[in-house]
């Protein structure tokens, strides 16, 4: 005998497997703030509320680029050390010189251009593999990084270019705004425009967006071009934040940024997952870190957290991408 699925629970499971991984993190959010609240009456202290979303800035800028990496189908493990290489050259060029800040912006920026555009050419034209062309340039940067500055501190910046990271507007990081504008404008782009769904559709299925018509060497290139630039602007507020070119400034922001890309619900592969997810996902680790020095738990077990994280992240969500 035959039983028939109920049509109503059919689109219930539907439903809630739609909204799940969007609410998802969310709910794990509130969740993770009640429990540190309850851990540490100093978590809901104002300041450290601040510091928390200093920590998060750089953050959630470098995730949003590596979110449209991963929505395509690639990685890029390179933008911890072009966020290092930022400092670097930033400091080198500021030089202690209000005159010298634009100046400076454009020079990282046009350095964050090629590094995308190399990126570009490698693995979307010649077709390397997107995990080892990147680990090549992380440590390709690194190398150029110790050349440069012989592993010391480079320069300062100005009090004036530190207001982007030390500075608040009734009582709120002036930072805050400039990360909420490019997650608003990402997301914006991604679900609203022609353009930006063409993302889910290179990552989904890149042989059915071409026989489609969608360009997708041109949404690929500009997914890695738009991540290597979104680094260099997370490598510019920590540069406001910590005052000085250090080489070893953005260590560890690679797998962090992949953590709470995962965390978010974008799926390791493609095709899935949002700018949404991501911000919750860079929150939910701050928090979390947050924590552990409020309660002086070792550094150590960061990397254990980061790991697990990773690896829990592609089990939940690699489920997603099954064919149902």
């Amino acid at each position: 005998m035959t039983v028939v699925a109920d049509p109503v629970s059919r689109r219930r499971r539907r439903s809630w497997s739609h909204y799940a991984p969007i609410l998802g993190p969310w709910l794990i959010l509130v969740v993770l703030i009640i429990v540190a609240a309850a851990l540490s009456p100093a978590f809901l202290d104002p300041t450290n509320l601040r510091n928390i979303l200093r920590q998060a800035a750089p953050l959630a800028i470098v995730a949003l680029g590596q979110t449209l990496v991963i929505l395509i189908g690639g990685i890029d493990v390179s933008v911890g050390s072009v966020i290092s290489l930022t400092t670097v050259i930033g400091g080198s060029v500021m030089a202690d010189s209000n005159a010298r800040i634009l100046p400076t912006v454009l020079t990282v920026v046009a350095v964050g251009v090629v590094v995308g555009l190399f990126h570009y050419l490698l693995i979307v034209r010649i077709g390397t593999d997107a995990f080892v062309t990147t680990l090549g340039t992380l440590l390709a940067l690194e190398g150029l990084n110790l050349i440069y500055t012989g592993g010391a501190p480079r320069s300062n910046v100005t009090d004036e270019f530190r207001k982007l990271a030390e500075g608040t507007i009734v009582g709120v990081p002036v930072v805050i705004p400039l990360v909420a504008l490019l997650a608003v404008g990402l997301g914006f782009l991604l679900r609203r425009t022609s353009f930006g769904r063409r993302f889910y559709a290179v990552g989904g299925n890149e042989a059915a967006a071409r026989l489609s018509g969608v360009r997708s060497t041109r949404i690929q290139g500009t997914a890695y071009v738009l991540c290597s630039v979104l680094a260099v602007l997370a490598g510019l507020v920590l540069l406001a934040r910590i005052g000085t070119g250090a080489t070893l400034a953005g260590e560890g922001l690679e797998l962090d940024s992949i953590a709470a890309v995962l965390i978010g619900g974008t799926v390791f592969g493609g095709g899935k997952g949002g700018v949404g997810g991501t911000i919750a996902g860079v929150l939910i680790l701050t928090i979390l870190f947050n924590i552990f020095n409020l309660l002086a738990i070792s550094r150590f077990a960061h990397l254990i957290i980061k790991g697990v994280v990773i690896v829990v992240g592609i089990a939940m969500y690699s489920r997603r991408s099954a064919p149902e």
